[in-house]
C-alpha cells in the first residue's frame, strides 16, 4: 500500500506509556457543592446574554496514578461566545488563581465546566487552554444539562470528558472528546446531613436533583439512590426540638426493652452490647441536663427575637399607612 494513498482511518495520538506522562483519568468524582455552584452561576447569568452557556474552572485533586480526579470546588470565568469567535477572560482566571493561592488553597486546576449538554467547535479551543493550565495531567471537561425533565424523572445530565489529539497535525481544534464516568461523592458527615430531615443545607436544594443522575456515560452511581428519603424543609426551632426529643425517647425505650429481654434470659448480641456500653459511658446525667437547658434557653431566645421582629415589621407597615390615610381625607 502506498504511503501517500488516501485513507479514511482516524489517527488518535494516545499519550506515551512512559512513567513521566500521566494516563487519562478513568473516573471523575464531583462534590455536590460544585454542582450547586455551577447551577448558581447559570441562573445568575445576564438576562440579555446571547451566550448559550456559562463556563468556569474546576479545582480538585488527582490520585497518584492520575486515574481518578476529585473535583472539590469551582469558580466562574467570564467569556463571550458568538457565531465566529469565542473569548475567554484569561486575566480574570489568573487573578482568581493567585488570590486562591494566597489563601492557602490546596486544590489545583483539573479542568473546566459548561452548562450545555452538547460539545461545539469552540469546546476544543477552550479545552486546549485548560490543558495548558493543568500541565502534564489531562484536563477534564464537565457538561451540565440545565434543562430538567418536567416529569422530574430524568434529573440532571452531568457528563465527563477528556480530550485527545485527532489526526497527525497537532492543532488546538483537532481533538476528540472521550467520555469518562462521573459519580457524586461526599463524606460520611455530609451523608448524615443529607438524611437529617431538619437539615437546612445546600444538599436539601441540590441532592434531590441527582436522583437519578442522568448521564449517558455514567454506569456506577451507588452513592445516591432513588429509594433514599427526600429531605423536608427545616422546621421552626421548638417543633424541631420536640420532634427530636420524641425520637430520642422512642430509641431509649427500644434500647431499654432490649436490655430487659437480655436480663430475662434472651441471648443478646455482643456487638449491640458494646455499643450500648460505649453510649452509656460517654454521657453523664448532669452534663445531659445542662446541655438540654442551654439548648432550650437558646431556642426560646431565638423564638422571642423572631416574634419581636415580626411585631416590629407589622407595626412599621401600619405606621406607613397613616400618612396615606391623612392625605386621602384632606383630598376628600
Amino acid at each position: 500500500m502506498s504511503l501517500d494513498a488516501p485513507s479514511s482511518a482516524i489517527h488518535l495520538n494516545m499519550p506515551p506509556s512512559s512513567s513521566s506522562a500521566m494516563r487519562a483519568p478513568t473516573l471523575i468524582t464531583v462534590h455536590p457543592s460544585v454542582v450547586a455552584s455551577i447551577l448558581t452561576h447559570h441562573s445568575r447569568r445576564p438576562a440579555d446574554s446571547s451566550t448559550p452557556r456559562v463556563i468556569g474552572t474546576l479545582l480538585g485533586t488527582r490520585s497518584e496514578n492520575g486515574q481518578e480526579v476529585d473535583v472539590r470546588s469551582s469558580f466562574a470565568v467570564p467569556h463571550s461566545e458568538g457565531e465566529d469567535q469565542v473569548a475567554l477572560d484569561m486575566p480574570f482566571q489568573q487573578g482568581m488563581m493567585e488570590l486562591l493561592a494566597k489563601n492557602g488553597i490546596k486544590e489545583s486546576i483539573v479542568g473546566w465546566y459548561a452548562t450545555h449538554p452538547d460539545l461545539n467547535a469552540y469546546s476544543a479551543l477552550i479545552q486546549n487552554y485548560f490543558a495548558g493550565e493543568t500541565g502534564a495531567a489531562h484536563a477534564i471537561h464537565l457538561t451540565v444539562d440545565t434543562e430538567l425533565d418536567p416529569s422530574g424523572k430524568k434529573g440532571l445530565g452531568i457528563k465527563g470528558w477528556v480530550s485527545t489529539q485527532l489526526g497527525l497535525n497537532h492543532k488546538a481544534e483537532n481533538c476528540v472528546f472521550l467520555p469518562v464516568p462521573v459519580v457524586i461523592k461526599y463524606s460520611d458527615s455530609e451523608r448524615a446531613g443529607r438524611y437529617n430531615p431538619h437539615c437546612n443545607l445546600a444538599f436539601v436544594l441540590v441532592l434531590p436533583l441527582f436522583l437519578p443522575l442522568a448521564s449517558a456515560n455514567t454506569s456506577a452511581v451507588d452513592l445516591l439512590t432513588a429509594t433514599g428519603p427526600t429531605p423536608s424543609p427545616a422546621l421552626p426551632p421548638l417543633p424541631a426540638l420536640s420532634g427530636s426529643l420524641n425520637s430520642l425517647s422512642e430509641l431509649i425505650e427500644q434500647a431499654l426493652a432490649y436490655v430487659q429481654r437480655v436480663n430475662a434470659g434472651e441471648k443478646g448480641d455482643p456487638e449491640v452490647g458494646r455499643y450500648l456500653l460505649e453510649g452509656v459511658g460517654r454521657w453523664s446525667a448532669e452534663g445531659a441536663d445542662e446541655g438540654v437547658k442551654e439548648g432550650l434557653q437558646d431556642t426560646l431566645t431565638v423564638s422571642y427575637l423572631a416574634n419581636l421582629v415580626r411585631s416590629q415589621v407589622e407595626l412599621a407597615g401600619r405606621l406607613q399607612l397613616l400618612p396615606q390615610a391623612a392625605q386621602q381625607q384632606q383630598q376628600q
